[in-house]
């Protein structure tokens, strides 16, 4: 698969094998400063907050409209829980869910447990709108690339750069 932002300048091929590294080559091209941090898998927050990174600890979340015609990512601290209500008000949705795995690997490629901004380079119809927690702005924060082995930290501005250059609407908002 081929991914262009939305100027149509082609920046990376899609490989289902090492996205990781497609993260990093990514990062790296955008010339986006990052630190990586491996670590043994992690599948949920209580794990992850064994792990020694620094930075916001966050989740994403995937979820759907009712007809499954529009898809959300919805990214808040760890500790906060999320209220569908605050979403499904910012876009005139009647009803939300999680998406299911299978639809999750249908729109990013990904399982529940990897879910991040970084998995939009998948999702080439650009139809993933994310929506971000208010207190992240400008803040260092951490997601994995793809992998639930690492996690990589940059700053909030630095995330901003990357989704206008996979073409992903984004926004900020109290939750």
């Amino acid at each position: 698969k081929w991914c262009s932002n939305k100027n149509g300048t082609t920046l990376f091929i899609i490989e289902i094998v090492n996205m990781k590294q497609k993260i990093f080559d990514i990062l790296d091209t955008l010339q986006i400063d990052y630190t990586n941090y491996e670590h043994e898998a992690v599948f949920t927050c209580d794990e992850a907050k064994w792990v020694e990174v620094p930075g916001f600890r966050v989740k994403s979340l995937l979820l759907r409209n009712k007809k499954a015609s529009q898809f959300y990512m919805v990214v808040l601290p760890d500790s906060k829980k999320l209220d569908t209500n605050i979403i499904r008000n910012m876009f005139d949705e009647s009803k939300l869910s999680f998406a299911s795995p299978e639809r999750m690997m249908e729109k990013i490629w990904l399982k529940p447990w990897s879910v991040s901004p970084f998995a939009l380079i998948n999702n080439t119809e650009n139809d993933i709108k994310i929506v971000f927690d208010h207190n992240l702005k400008d803040q260092l924060i951490g997601f994995h690339p793809l992998q639930n082995d690492n996690t990589i930290v940059l700053r909030m501005t630095s995330v901003e750069h990357f989704l206008d250059n996979v073409w992903n609407e984004f926004h900020y908002h109290e939750m």
